[in-house]
């Protein structure tokens, strides 16, 4: 009969190390899939002295607003993604296919406030005529306009109820594939053992599942949360995204820096720099170098199982 010597600590180091690639593809995979943009918000004060005179002329029949009634129309009828940038203003108020559009007709006494008013096509506002605007062309000219101020302002919004959004989003979407990537690395480690006939390794492996998926959800959320909350502040980019899939590990490393010597330091912040590089170059890739990298660690782990097991038992037959 064979007999199998079990070695704790290999097993143990085995069984509890869940790599943190399989946070950093989650988080990643769940930035892409969310597409966050950077929170820019221009001010009043800040556009240019064209914009503003548009602003006050814009639906009028030549006659100017105050500049608080201006500011009222920039505050209220244009859309929170244009005004991430001062060309995304322009794009509502300076575009001569759009117009601003009274919802009470003129003819009929309507003013010229922010109230009464907003942007449209120009195509609309002539088939409209001198009546009221119905609710469904409101709606359709408002959809209208945060289409053109999503295309003006790329990567961009001012809406920071949609940044927040995302953000959360992006933090429990990495979250979900954290937790089920962690699992499915620990299944594949699993049947590693078991088709090398460790079926005793394998069972171990299994009760980690649960351990496991919460450990994946967690590094999946924070990672999620950091990587969206640098490109919301810093601009949406790969090399933005990459510093924060790795800012949970800086945190870490800073942290531990006084129990380290400066060896040790220097080697970790080297992994460090190196997972951020690695990051920053699956960001280029897409979502298929996120799911590449979330593959290539459940075969590391089916591989790495199976060479274990098999060396064991070899040295214990």
């Amino acid at each position: 009969m064979t007999a199998y010597r079990y070695v704790k600590s290999a097993v143990s180091t085995a069984l509890e190390e869940v790599p943190g690639t399989i946070g950093i593809a989650a988080a990643g995979l769940a930035n892409a899939a969310i597409g966050i943009e950077a929170f820019r918000s221009v001010r009043f004060e800040d556009l240019p002295a064209e914009v503003i005179r548009q602003l006050r002329t814009d639906g009028t029949r030549g006659e100017l607003r105050s500049l608080e009634e201006a500011r009222q129309i920039f505050e209220q009828d244009i859309p929170a993604e244009a005004k991430g940038s001062v060309d995304g203003v322009e794009a509502i108020s300076n575009d001569p296919t759009i117009d601003w559009m009274h919802e009470q007709p003129h003819a009929a006494g309507g003013s010229n406030d922010a109230s009464n008013g907003v942007y449209g096509p120009e195509g609309l506002n002539q088939s409209i005529g001198d009546r009221a605007m119905t609710s469904s062309e409101i709606a359709e000219a408002r959809v209208h306009t945060h289409e053109v101020a999503e295309l003006a302002t790329p990567g961009v919004t001012g809406d920071l109820g949609e940044v927040v959004g995302d953000t959360l989003e992006t933090g429990a979407w990495g979250g979900v594939m954290g937790g089920g990537m962690a699992v499915a690395h620990r299944i594949a480690q699993a049947q590693g053992y078991r088709d090398a006939g460790r079926h005793d390794l394998a069972a171990a492996a299994e009760e980690q599942l649960v351990e496991d998926a919460a450990k994946g959800a967690i590094n999946g959320v924070v990672r999620g949360g950091a990587v969206a909350v640098t490109q919301a502040v810093l601009g949406a980019n790969p090399l933005t995204a990459g510093i924060g899939l790795v800012a949970p590990d800086v945190v870490m490393l800073l942290s531990q820096k006084a129990r380290l010597s400066e060896a040790e330091y220097t080697e970790k912040a080297m992994g460090v720099v190196g997972k951020g590089a690695l990051a920053t170059v699956l960001v280029c890739a897409g979502p298929i170098g996120w799911l590449g990298l979330a593959g290539i660690s459940i075969a590391s782990a089916y591989g790495k199982a199976t060479e274990q097991a098999t060396q064991g038992r070899n040295a214990s037959a």
